[in-house]
């Protein structure tokens, strides 16, 4: 049995132990459903949600736009983020320059910008696009410096040597050495742009999963506001796997490097 296999069966099983204790504490009347329903209701808003995603009252709208907002924002804010990281690698001017305003606006409350970013580009998509690259721009950056430093020293000796050219050294060598980086923080971008996206979305919207969080809420429909959560965490690991899959086949030497790392080590 494959790592990946035990690792499926281990949180199917934990989650199915959970699921039941749940259910029997919310079936012994010891928790109010309006404060926290039980598994089954949940589920039972989870079918709904479904079975009319394509009917007159569909939440299909709201889901295209949420998914819209999410994979629009992370690529703005991972494209920013790989440009300018490299920018900032290679070039001490553009580091003197611009370090100072990434880490001001690093260190800013992200939720606090969600409602100046509606005031300037309206109640659309634009804010929630915005919020959503604003929110993964940052560890992608840090990561892409960081990876693109990382190259050891023989190696920057030995292109110079060869009398490489700060690109063919940039292309040969650093963007290898900074490729596992980038991908540990494309990564977690996807998950902070599914944050993004929903933090732009309860500052002002009137369609997406966010707004249909928060009407839930506002009408104190417990069981539909944990279905709209257990949708959106579904969505955002299916991105999530993706981003996962390209770093398996595109970084595919680190997975060699460890397994021969490993056997050497037994």
């Amino acid at each position: 049995m494959s790592e990946r296999t035990k690792s499926m069966a281990a949180f199917l099983t934990s989650l199915v132990v959970l699921s039941g204790a749940w259910e029997g504490i919310s079936r012994a009347g010891l928790i109010n459903p309006l404060v926290l329903p039980a598994p089954s209701a949940i589920a039972q808003s989870v079918w709904f949600y479904i079975t009319n995603l394509f009917s007159p009252i569909s939440y299909w709208t709201d889901t295209w736009l949420t998914l819209y907002e999410i994979v629009l924002g992370y690529a703005l804010g991972v494209g920013g983020a790989l440009v300018l990281g490299a920018l900032v690698a290679e070039f001490a001017t553009v580091r003197r320059v611009v370090i100072p305003y990434m880490v001001a606006l690093n260190a800013t409350p992200k939720i606090a910008l969600a409602p100046l970013f509606v005031v300037w580009f309206g109640f659309g998509a634009a804010p929630k696009v915005i919020m959503s690259a604003f929110i993964c721009f940052f560890p992608v950056l840090i990561n892409t410096i960081t990876g693109l430093n990382a190259a050891a020293e023989d190696e920057l000796e030995l292109m110079a040597s060869l009398r490489a050219s700060r690109w063919e050294t940039f292309r040969r060598l650093k963007l290898f050495t900074a490729l596992p980086y980038i991908f540990a923080a494309l990564r977690t971008a996807m998950a902070f742009a599914v944050v993004g996206a929903i933090i732009g979305e309860f500052a002002g919207a009137q369609r997406g999963l966010g707004f249909q969080i928060e009407f839930s809420a506002a009408r104190l429909e417990t069981a539909n506001l944990f279905a709209f959560l257990v949708v959106l965490s579904l969505l955002a690991y299916a991105l999530y796997t993706v981003v996962e899959w390209a770093e398996r086949r595109i970084v595919f030497w680190t997975a060699s490097q460890r397994a021969g790392a490993l056997a050497n080590r037994m």
